[in-house]
């Protein structure tokens, strides 16, 4: 589970600003008993708001980029390149390295991992875990660049951390993870935190992009079940959904076009690449199943759909789910079984997690949105953006957030002239 996210220095995040998914006590709606004293109750739902570029995507990039670097560093040497995006608009930060840091429980211990970067090379990396049976934090590893001796400083935990430590950091390129490259080379201390950074937090910033993790599994009768019963739960009634194979054609050499109608252009896919082509049915008036292509489907049906994959892999592996803009094309019963589904023991056993960013402040009148789960991205005349949370403001009434928030009393909406 996650529990805090800190970025600094990552597009229009300049300043260290902090996301926590703590509850300020144990009667928050859908506040998870950990037993870790580190965190001893964490929220199982939490969303986002604020105005149109005001950082929102941002935050969801930004732990995006986190599991691309720790997944990919070792293998991908030019990662750290693409994945370098730091605040534009200050002299100061323009060059600065950009910080990560993720605090997460998983099979219980609560581990603080984080790294520093630009795109040259890694400046700091360190972890720490707290098992809750000891209820006491240890270091298991710290990195930091001395430029002046062109070195690395490394501090190891030899008990924590067992194995062929000095062949690990002999191994770690400067533009790599240690806990990237440690994983890959047989490192067993570091599968957990490695695993959940790499496969517990998942980001979504296109929902309609990922309608083939839902689709891939659509041969698996089970899946498929689950996938129908969740349409139908949704009210979409749709008779039948199936997926299939085919290969890209010969099609415009699109190396040729400009590059902005490249990006336009999706999927840009070479020639024989294999795709799965969705369609859906539904039954006339003679009870004959007619055929549509996905693309027939409303914007709403295919995200939902797009969704289902992700929300129901999330379910069964108790992982953190972070969305973009999950309410934008859905109908407000359709996101309300979705969160349901997320705050119910029965179809989250494991304790998965999902975030959101959204515009409609009609969901916190929902009663499984508590103060401490509804947080404010702002961004000031500085153009650098910063991370409130709901609980920072006092008010009478336990539930005024809708009213206020449209009447910007709390900020992170659109300053409209007139």
């Amino acid at each position: 589970m996650l529990v805090e996210f800190s970025v600094k220095n990552h597009r229009s995040f300049r300043d260290r600003q902090s996301f926590l998914m703590t509850a300020s006590n144990s009667g928050t709606p859908n506040a998870v008993a950990t037993g870790n004293n580190g965190a001893p109750h964490v929220l199982q739902q939490a969303c986002i708001f604020g105005a149109n570029g005001s950082g929102k995507s941002g935050l969801v990039r930004s732990m995006k980029a986190v599991r691309a670097l720790v997944r990919d560093s070792f293998k991908d040497e030019k990662i750290l390149i693409e994945e370098y995006e730091p605040h534009l608009f200050h002299s100061k930060w323009c060059s600065a390295p950009t910080e990560f840091e993720v605090t997460f429980l998983h099979y219980d211990s609560l581990f603080q991992y984080g790294f520093a970067y630009d795109a040259d090379r890694i400046w700091e990396e360190w972890l720490f875990e707290r098992p809750s049976a000891t209820r006491r934090q240890r270091q298991i590893f710290t990195r930091e660049y001395d430029p002046e001796r062109d070195t690395y400083q490394w501090e190891t935990n030899a008990t924590h951390l067992k194995g062929e430590r000095q062949s690990w950091i002999a191994q770690t390129r400067e533009n790599a993870l240690f806990l990237s490259t440690a994983k890959q080379l047989n490192a067993k201390p570091l599968e957990r935190p490695f695993d959940w950074l790499s496969r517990g937090l998942r980001t979504i910033l296109d929902a309609e992009s990922i309608e083939q993790n839902t689709a891939g599994r659509l041969d698996d009768d089970d899946w498929k079940g689950r996938v129908m019963a969740f349409l139908a739960d949704a009210d979409l009634r749709l008779d039948d959904v199936e997926a299939e194979e085919r290969s890209v054609p010969e099609t415009t050499d699109f190396r040729n076009l400009p590059e902005k109608q490249r990006k336009q252009l999706k999927p840009l896919l070479p020639e024989g690449t294999k795709i799965l082509e969705v369609h859906t049915y539904r039954k006339d008036e003679t009870g004959a199943k007619t055929r549509l292509d996905f693309d027939e489907e409303s914007t709403g049906t295919r995200e939902l759909f797009a969704l289902i994959g992700p929300i129901m892999d999330s379910l069964d592996n108790g992982c953190t789910l972070v969305v973009d803009g999950i309410n934008t094309h859905l109908h407000p019963l359709a996101f309300r079984y979705i969160t349901r589904m997320f705050r119910s023991s029965k179809s989250n056993p494991h304790n998965a997690q999902i975030i959101f960013t959204t515009h409609d402040p009609t969901v916190t009148e929902e009663d499984c949105i508590g103060r401490d789960q509804i947080w404010l991205v702002e961004k000031s005349d500085d153009l650098a953006s910063r991370l409130v949370p709901f609980s920072d403001y006092r008010t009478r009434d336990e539930r005024p957030f809708r009213r206020g928030y449209l009447q910007g009393r709390y900020g992170a909406v659109p300053r409209l002239a007139g």
